[in-house]
């Protein structure tokens, strides 16, 4: 790892790199995870929970991960290997790098269904559906695979496309078009929602605090929920942050793409709960919520079928945003590792890499169709891919860039490195026994109850 690093990219606007570290963190986790658990747990008083986290543990978190890959000045691995010579530090960039591939393997197969739903709904193929059918419907999307990697195809291209245009160009550009339009179209919605005949009932328990839900899974949930939807130890933070000028303030953007995305998350509660409660529906976990539940509750609301091609061209826009910082990372660890030319080899680095998870992505594809009954250590290969990146890597290099941080580099030398360019928000010192005791055991905790 040793030698000159090809000249980087910078971010060409504020603006740009605040829309586009809100965007890497507001995916599919905030539209179908978020909604579901904070009805399992207790409505606001999970919300609660999931807003404290996110703000005393997500925001020092991310604002560490920030202030590495901007000293840096590096994607994850090469990073490492230019900050420390300790092995065992050097293997928080590698976790992440590995944790990040391993749900991007995934995250194209679950964006091209969106895809799929979002063309479904421009003829209103769901026109007449109930819930069974729809339920029909996605398991047999599910089990053609041939379709879904024919969808999942077309999101590689698009993402690949942006990729190789470059940071200003493709990235940035993107970022700043698809926030906006985001917000738009869930405010819009949400207002629609809002005002549906029984909607109060959906907001009251979306809002409405039930104590005797929150336990100490509860916590968990919301401790994980926070980590995958601010995007912790998944490698495109610190890609996004080796893109940033010293003199560029961090805490302070860090802060407000974390409220930016609590603020979504509370959006598309906002969305569903009252759209489902105004048709007598309770909304379901996982999969079942987006892609039975909603598509059913749609065709019973007044202008459903606008509303439905709205909410998946929306749900498609948070996913795509987050799939491209993904690809953003990985094309430039290559580059980073194999130091090539920024200026000429972007382009080769992309499509490497789009090649290469699209072939990622076939255990997971295939495991929905016809090699379902295959086993890894219990489990399919898509639940495999999800449980170990989710539930061990991710968590190792978060706790590893926190032991790291405090640790090792330690607290005034991060509360220097991270102020420079601090104007509105700063570290302070009330912040060192977070990052040098209550950070890391928290993140212990989570990987012992996840994995034990």
């Amino acid at each position: 790892m040793s030698g000159t690093l090809p000249q980087r990219e910078s971010w060409a606007t504020k603006i740009g790199i605040l829309f586009a570290t809100a965007s890497w963190g507001i995916g599919l986790g905030n539209i179908w995870r978020f909604p579901y658990l904070t009805g399992e747990y207790g409505g606001a008083s999970f919300l609660l929970v999931y807003i404290l986290i996110s703000v005393i543990i997500g925001i020092p978190c991310m604002v560490i991960e920030y202030n590495l890959g901007r000293e840096s000045q590096s994607s994850p691995i090469t990073g490492n290997f230019q900050l420390t010579r300790n092995p065992i530090w050097r293997l928080g960039g590698i976790f992440g790098i590995i944790g990040g591939l391993m749900i991007f393997s995934y995250y194209v197969m679950i964006i091209g269904w969106v895809l799929a739903y979002f063309v479904n709904f421009i003829p209103n193929t769901f026109g007449g559906m109930d819930i069974t059918a729809i339920g029909q419907h996605f398991d047999a999307l599910c089990a053609d695979s041939t379709k879904t990697l024919a969808y999942e195809a077309v999101v590689l291209i698009f993402l690949g496309v942006v990729v190789s245009a470059g940071l200003v160009k493709g990235v940035e550009r993107v970022a700043k078009y698809g926030m906006p339009t985001l917000a738009i179209l869930f405010i819009l919605l949400a207002i629609y929602s809002l005002t549906l005949p029984g909607a109060f009932k959906g907001v009251e328990f979306f809002l409405v605090p039930d104590f005797s839900k929150m336990n100490g899974q509860g916590f968990l949930a919301a401790l994980g929920q926070a980590f995958l939807s601010i995007g912790v130890g998944q490698g495109a933070s610190w890609v996004y942050a080796s893109y940033m000028k010293k003199t560029d303030d961090v805490p302070t953007m860090i802060s407000q793409a974390v409220f930016m995305n609590i603020a979504v998350g509370i959006l598309v509660g906002l969305i569903i709960f009252p759209a489902a409660f105004a048709v007598g529906v309770n909304p379901d976990s996982g999969f079942s919520l987006l892609f039975k539940t909603l598509p059913s509750i749609f065709n019973t609301l007044p202008g459903g079928h606008i509303v439905g091609l709205l909410f998946f061209f929306g749900v498609l826009i948070a996913a795509i945003t987050s799939a491209i910082a993904f690809a953003e990372c990985f094309a430039s660890t290559l580059m980073d590792s194999l130091k090539w030319d920024r200026t000429t080899a972007r382009r080769k680095a992309t499509w490497i890499v789009i090649a290469f998870s699209f072939v990622l992505s076939l255990p997971s594809v295939l495991a929905n169709g016809p090699l379902k009954d295959v086993r890894w250590f219990g489990m399919d290969m898509f639940t495999f891919m999800d449980y170990v990146s989710a539930n061990v890597f991710l968590i190792l290099a978060g706790l590893i860039m926190c032991l790291y941080t405090g640790w090792s580099r330690g607290f005034e030398r991060f509360k220097d490195e991270a102020n420079t360019g601090a104007t509105r928000v700063h570290v302070r010192n009330w912040w060192k026994p977070l990052i040098l005791y209550v950070i890391p055991i928290v993140i212990a905790i989570n990987f012992i109850a996840a994995n034990f």
